[in-house]
C-alpha cells in the first residue's frame, strides 16, 4: 500500500480518473469498506442502486455518488484515510463540473465538510451520528433505564429475543417479510424505493437480523449492517403496530449485547437529523427557502422528530456531527427535483 500524506484540497482538483460502476466492481469495495468504512449506511454502495464510485490512486478508498439529471449525490463522507477525503471529493467536485450539475454531499463528518468548504461548497450542520462503546455497553444503571423497562414489561408479556437468519430459515424469511410488510402498509410514506428504503433482503449475506417473537412469531426486528471489521449500524429497526411497547427496544439491546460478546468494538445507531445530545434541535432556520422545502418534503417521509425520539433511547457514549455540502451555484428547481428523486426514488 502507498504511503498516505495530507492532501490539499486544491490538489483534488488535478486529475480525475474516470468513475467506476459499483455493481461491477463489489469484491474490491468490501474490502476498502471493511477497512476504511468509518459510518453508518457507507454500506449502501453494494446495494442494487445504480452507484457509481471514484478511487484515490492505490484504491485502498472510494467516493460514491448517484446521478440524476440535473445532480449528483454522494451519501456519507468518502470511505477512505482521513487524509484522503479531500482527495476523494475534489475528484466528485471535479466530474460535478464536467458534467455541468449541482453535487449534493449528504450526511458527511466534519473532515469531508472542511474539504468541501475549501472547494467552493456551501455546507449546513444537519444532525449527529451517535455511537456506542462495546467495552462498556450495559443496561445497568440509570443512563438507559427507559431501554430496562420496556424490554421488562415486553418480558412480562412473555417475548423473547434471539438472532434469526432468513437467508437459510424460511420460517425467519416469512416472518421477518411480514412484519416488514405490515410496518411499510401502516404509513405510506415506509413506501419509498430509493437506496434509503427498508429493505431485509437487500445485500442479505453481509447482514445479521435479531428478532422479537411471541406465541403467534415474529413482532418486530433489528437490520444490522456492518460499518467496517470492527463495527456494526443498527440500521433498520421495524415493528407489527401491535407490538407491545419493549419489542423493539429488547431487540436493539440484545443485538448489542450479542456484538459486544462476538468481540466487535462499537455500534453505529445510525444519523439522528437535527439532533444533539440533550433532545437540541437547531440549524433548521438555516436552510433557506429552497432548503426549508426540501427539508418539509423529507421530514413528512421520514418523520425526523418520531426517529429521534426513538433512537436517542440508546444514550449515545460518543456522537460526530453531520454535514450537507452543496456546489456553490444557484439551486434551479431541477437540480431540487433531482434531489428529492435521488432521495426518495430508485434510479435506474
Amino acid at each position: 500500500m502507498l504511503a498516505r500524506r495530507p492532501i490539499d484540497a486544491s490538489e483534488s482538483l488535478l486529475g480525475t480518473p474516470s468513475p467506476e460502476r459499483a455493481a461491477e466492481i463489489t469484491e474490491d469495495l468490501e474490502v476498502a469498506l471493511s477497512s476504511f468504512g468509518h459510518e453508518a449506511g457507507q454500506y449502501a454502495v453494494l446495494g442494487p442502486d445504480p452507484w457509481w464510485v471514484l478511487w484515490n490512486d492505490d484504491r485502498s478508498g472510494f467516493i460514491a455518488f448517484l446521478e440524476g439529471r440535473r445532480g449528483l449525490l454522494t451519501w456519507r463522507s468518502p470511505v477512505s484515510h482521513p487524509h484522503e477525503q479531500a482527495l476523494l471529493l475534489g475528484r466528485l467536485v471535479r466530474h460535478a463540473r464536467t458534467k455541468r450539475k449541482t453535487l449534493f454531499a449528504i450526511e458527511v463528518n466534519a473532515t469531508t465538510k472542511d474539504a468541501g468548504v475549501a472547494l467552493g461548497m456551501t455546507s449546513i450542520w444537519t444532525g449527529t451520528e451517535s455511537f456506542l462503546d462495546l467495552a462498556t455497553w450495559s443496561l445497568l444503571g440509570g443512563r438507559r433505564q427507559k431501554i430496562r423497562w420496556a424490554r421488562r414489561h415486553a418480558e412480562k408479556l412473555g417475548l423473547q429475543w434471539r438472532e434469526a437468519f432468513p437467508l437459510s430459515n424460511t420460517l425467519d424469511e416469512h416472518g421477518v417479510g411480514h412484519v416488514q410488510h405490515a410496518w411499510k402498509a401502516e404509513r405510506t410514506e415506509r413506501e419509498t424505493d430509493s437506496f434509503l428504503r427498508t429493505d431485509f433482503g437487500e445485500i442479505a449475506r453481509l447482514r445479521r437480523y435479531f428478532v422479537c417473537e411471541g406465541p403467534e412469531g415474529i413482532v418486530a426486528f433489528v437490520t444490522c449492517t456492518p460499518v467496517n471489521a470492527e463495527g456494526w449500524y443498527l440500521q433498520d429497526i421495524v415493528r407489527l403496530p401491535s407490538a407491545p411497547r419493549g419489542a423493539l427496544e429488547g431487540a436493539m439491546a440484545f443485538a448489542l449485547d450479542v456484538f459486544r460478546d462476538d468481540g466487535y468494538r462499537f455500534v453505529s445507531n445510525g444519523p439522528l437529523p437535527f439532533w444533539r445530545p440533550g433532545g437540541e434541535s437547531e440549524g433548521q432556520q438555516k436552510l433557506g427557502f429552497v432548503g426549508q422545502r426540501a427539508l418539509r418534503f423529507f421530514n413528512d417521509h421520514y418523520r425526523f422528530h418520531g426517529i429521534n425520539q426513538f433512537r436517542s433511547k440508546l444514550e449515545p457514549d460518543c456522537v460526530s456531527d453531520l454535514y450537507v455540502l452543496r456546489s456553490k451555484r444557484l439551486i434551479t428547481p431541477g437540480a431540487l427535483r433531482t434531489l428529492t428523486k435521488l432521495l426518495s426514488e430508485r434510479t435506474h
